[in-house]
């Protein structure tokens, strides 16, 4: 049985096409050139005239929007396990959700690499006249890609890769999944802390970074759920299980 539920190989072309897109991110987000690049020069007008409308909001908004996000990825963690949870007939979709969260470790740290190669100063340091409703992280603490707007990200993919592994029957986690991402990049925005192409790339270098681990380890991890007797269900056809895209139809 174990061998028929890890037979089928990886999706390698969508593993390429993942880490193009995410690479493609970086490259066409990136801050090259700040003073001269027109995308960076509107992400910055846009910064403004964000910082601009919150100017007048109190310090303790700006606490607020920190808790907030926090808790927004505390909420994702929670949607994932709930995905995980009701699928937990279904080994096919438990594997992709165990694989996700490692997708979600996996682009936590690629972000930092990134930012730590970019070393973009935060556009509260970096922008003159600006309040910030946060405080600004210290230098050394960099802005691009945001590191929140991915980790988001990478949550909310791996809801809707275990969602579509087990069906779709429940779209509305993954519809909430993702709209809480884009709020919790958003407030990055409203905080001060991060321009807005940080957190566009944050987002789609965190999710582009999941399906590719995902593609890759969910074999993994169907073979060790399968060992230890997790997973429920993994008799019948098997679909792709590195296809998480995939929707598993059933009656």
């Amino acid at each position: 049985m174990h061998r028929r539920l890890t037979d089928r190989p990886r999706d390698w072309a969508l593993v390429v096409l993942a880490l193009l897109i995410a690479a493609l991110a970086v490259t066409v987000l990136g801050p090259w050139k700040m003073a001269t690049n027109p995308l960076i020069r509107d992400s910055t007008s846009m910064y403004s005239w964000v910082d601009e409308a919150t100017s007048g909001w109190s310090a303790q908004a700006g606490t607020l929007t920190e808790l907030v996000t926090e808790g927004l990825l505390v909420v994702l963690a929670g949607l994932l396990a709930l995905t995980v949870w009701l699928a937990r007939a279904d080994i096919r979709a438990v594997a992709v959700g165990v694989a996700g969260a490692a997708g979600f470790v996996g682009s936590a740290a690629s972000t930092l690499v990134v930012k730590a190669m970019f070393a973009e100063p935060r556009p509260c340091e970096a922008v003159p006249d600006m309040h910030a409703l946060s405080e600004c992280p210290p230098i050394g603490d960099w802005s691009f890609p945001s590191n929140h707007s991915g980790m988001a990200a990478a949550l909310a993919t791996a809801v809707v890769l275990a969602g579509l592994a087990a069906g779709s029957r429940r779209t509305w986690l993954m519809v909430v999944a993702v709209l809480t991402a884009v709020v919790t990049a958003a407030l990055r925005v409203v905080s001060g802390v991060h321009y807005p192409h940080d957190v566009v790339a944050g987002l789609v270098f965190g999710a582009s970074i999941t399906v590719a681990v995902t593609v890759v380890l969910a074999p993994v991890a169907v073979a060790v759920l399968a060992r230890v007797g997790l997973g429920g269900r993994g008799e019948g056809p098997v679909e792709a299980l590195t296809e998480p895209l995939r929707v598993t139809h059933r009656r």
